[in-house]
């Protein structure tokens, strides 16, 4: 490849990663929606991005709209755990620093933190109910425990970036899941492996 066509694919990849982003926190606005639009970035982000298949603006919205159900439902399970463990650490922070429930409710929101790319990657690719989701994705964040660690660390120093210089929240959505896909992909091949799309687009398995 000439040295002008990497530059150029270079700027593409580039352009589509803020545009991922983009769409994702245009659809991310209403709150309810932010584990549709995670499942539609992460799949639009490998589909279009790494894999160089497709048009984004029109894969995120269909991966959109057909897990939206799913996606919605689960998010909301994340947010209604994730409020009560906030309340749990705030509750006790109250009582004194170093209380046990307190730091039990921070290690609590650390692991729903470190399942949530698990969950809504997944939802991207595979069809299951809300409890078939949860149940595998535990068992895939536990056998993978160093990919999910890794995860963790990658979102929170993310949040840090986004909190200490709000503007790259424009920038860091698809650069975020690219890297995320990085660790999930690997074990998600295995299982796509004798899988078929039903229209020949088997993106996922080359």
């Amino acid at each position: 490849m000439k040295k002008s066509s990497k530059i150029a694919a270079a700027l593409t990849a580039a352009i589509d990663i803020v545009t991922a982003g983009l769409l994702w926190l245009l659809c991310s606005l209403p709150l309810v929606t932010i584990g549709a639009a995670s499942a539609a970035l992460y799949y639009g982000v490998v589909k279009c991005i790494r894999h160089e298949r497709g048009r984004l603006v029109k894969s995120f919205f269909a991966a959109f709209r057909r897990d939206f159900r799913t996606a919605t439902l689960l998010w909301l399970l994340f947010l209604a755990a994730g409020a009560v463990f906030a309340a749990d650490v705030f509750a006790f922070s109250r009582m004194g620093a170093g209380t046990l429930p307190g730091a039990l409710g921070k290690i609590l929101l650390g692991c729903l933190l470190a399942f949530f790319p698990w969950v809504f990657a997944f939802v991207s690719r595979f069809s299951n109910t809300v409890s078939g989701t949860l149940k595998f994705c535990g068992y895939l964040a536990l056998k993978n425990i160093g990919r999910t660690l890794l995860m963790a660390a990658e979102l929170a120093l993310s949040g840090l970036f986004v909190w200490l210089m709000p503007p790259l929240v424009f920038l860091l959505p698809g650069l975020v899941c690219l890297l995320l896909s990085l660790q999930i992909e690997p074990v998600f091949r295995p299982l796509t492996a004798d899988m078929t799309s039903g229209d020949g687009d088997d993106w996922y398995n080359e």
